[in-house]
């Protein structure tokens, strides 16, 4: 596509010429013959120092915020966002392939993932072609691909959903992330469906309070043209916020019988739900292996999403029926050693609280529940502790460890840890793989071991270097030697 044909609807000051571009790329490293470099900044680094390394490796053209060197050898293009101006060019370079798609975003503190995972089952099982992106990766026909973010950036994310389009599938479901909103990696893409899952505090080391975080999460549904729908969990106390304050059409679903679709039965046990959710005039019933009520309020996000997608209630049914588990939420990994061993992304005091409260109510009493959990470097500080209090509250044992320490000094984060604790049942074991065994020795056949904070996680991120590991292959590993 040509340098003018490619910025004519973002405004900049300079003066493009009809040169070729062949591919757009924020990385000076990923820059060829033929590419728009886009200076963007980072966590880490600001593009604009990379400018002339991405001359020399071939860019044809610059667009920055000002802040380059002079030079005749290219264009530079000045905008004032660079990351907005990139969201529209990168759209308009790939052929705004969303137009042509059903894109479900979903966004909120915790569920993002789960939901992700149910929703496409349905829509899989009911016939439709479906990808999705988020956390555990880019799910295509031909299978999953890491891609290390939540939601990528704009570039990639675009020629993601290329891909799927070229490929014949009609619909993609995603997770969207507040850091993804604010930074405008997802302006330019044309939402269908946005389900609001919850919001707790979290990220705010990046958004500085609650307000602020609510506010990101709220752009994606006032982007929302009348004729689209918004999901909201009623039970939410942000949920009235959202459906006052955007155009499309809300439905609700939750514990509350006022929600639109809500449980008129429950029953929970180690073995799973079993609901009767009612919408309108229509009963449906819902038999998951799932655990829990904050999963019984996934599927309903699901569910709602389905509904509205017009897929009918037995195909709903049979689909969550047959759902396999989640990979890395509250799964269930087999293990040569007594009692249960389960590995979760909870990684925040809400999903903790969820999860070890619903944990608690399903097992008898006897049952002895050991917890190893870390908390991330360079992130909010304030909730270590209090995940801390409610390890102990549930746990007979905690176990200490790392987490993604990332620049962070590894005692400083176990000692904002150790604060939350107010007795001595717990003990720091800074190697994860040490600790995650040390636990399973002591486990017996009435133990429950929990593994929180990286689920699927494949690897340790320590310092700006991603190290591979897996608690999973851990305990696998733990079961060979045993």
């Amino acid at each position: 596509m040509q340098l003018n044909e490619l910025v004519k609807n973002i405004h900049f000051k300079g003066i493009p010429d009809n040169r070729e571009i062949s591919a757009i790329t924020y990385d000076s490293r990923k820059v060829k013959p033929g590419t728009l470099f886009v200076a963007i900044a980072g966590e880490n680094s600001d593009g604009h120092e990379f400018i002339p390394q991405a001359i020399e490796n071939g860019a044809v053209a610059i667009l920055s915020n000002g802040r380059s060197p002079k030079t005749t050898v290219v264009p530079i293009l000045q905008v004032k966002d660079p990351r907005l101006a990139m969201s529209h060019i990168s759209a308009q370079f790939y052929g705004n392939p969303s137009a042509e798609m059903n894109i479900v975003g979903i966004t909120g503190t915790n569920g993002k993932t789960s939901i992700t995972h149910i929703l496409y089952h349905i829509l899989q099982t009911s016939g439709a072609t479906c990808g999705t992106l988020g956390t555990l990766g880019f799910q295509t026909p031909t299978g999953m691909v890491s891609t290390g973010f939540t939601t990528p950036e704009s570039v990639e994310l675009q020629q993601m959903l290329q891909t799927l389009q070229l490929a014949g599938v009609d619909n993609l479901v995603m997770e969207i992330s507040s850091h993804a909103l604010d930074q405008h990696r997802v302006d330019n893409v044309e939402v269908d469906i946005a389900i609001f899952s919850n919001l707790t505090p979290e990220h705010l080391d990046f958004h500085g309070d609650m307000e602020n975080y609510f506010k990101a999460k709220l752009q994606l549904f006032q982007t929302l043209a009348v004729d689209k729908t918004a999901v909201i969990n009623f039970d939410d106390p942000y949920a009235q916020r959202i459906c006052s304050s955007i155009s499309a059409k809300c439905i609700t679903y939750g514990m509350n019988k006022k929600a639109d679709l809500h449980p008129v039965q429950a029953e929970f046990t180690t073995n799973g739900i079993k609901a009767q959710l009612q919408f309108r005039e229509h009963i449906i019933s819902i038999d998951s292996l799932l655990l829990g009520e904050y999963n019984l309020s996934n599927i309903m996000a699901g569910v709602a999403a389905a509904l509205s997608m017009g897929v009918s209630i037995s195909q709903i049914e049979n689909a969550v029926k047959n759902m396999p588990p989640i990979p890395g939420r509250m799964e269930l990994i087999s293990c040569d050693c007594p009692g249960k061993v389960f590995v979760d992304y909870a990684h925040s005091p809400d999903a903790y609280e969820k999860l070890f409260s619903s944990l608690s109510s399903l097992t008898a009493d006897g049952v002895k529940l050991l917890t190893v959990f870390g908390c991330g470097g360079n992130r909010d500080s304030g909730k270590r502790s209090e995940m801390a209090k409610i390890s102990e509250k549930y746990s007979a044992f905690s176990f200490i460890t790392m987490d993604n320490p990332r620049n962070e000094d590894v005692e400083n984060i176990n000692a904002d840890i150790i604060r939350g604790f107010s007795g001595d049942d717990f003990t720091v074991i800074p190697d994860r793989k040490e600790a995650i065994t040390t636990a399973l020795k002591k486990m017996d056949e009435n133990s429950i071991l929990l593994i929180l904070g990286k689920g699927q996680e494949n690897y340790q991120e320590i310092g700006s270097v991603k190290i591979p590991y897996s608690d999973i292959e851990i305990i696998r590993a733990y079961s060979n030697e045993s």
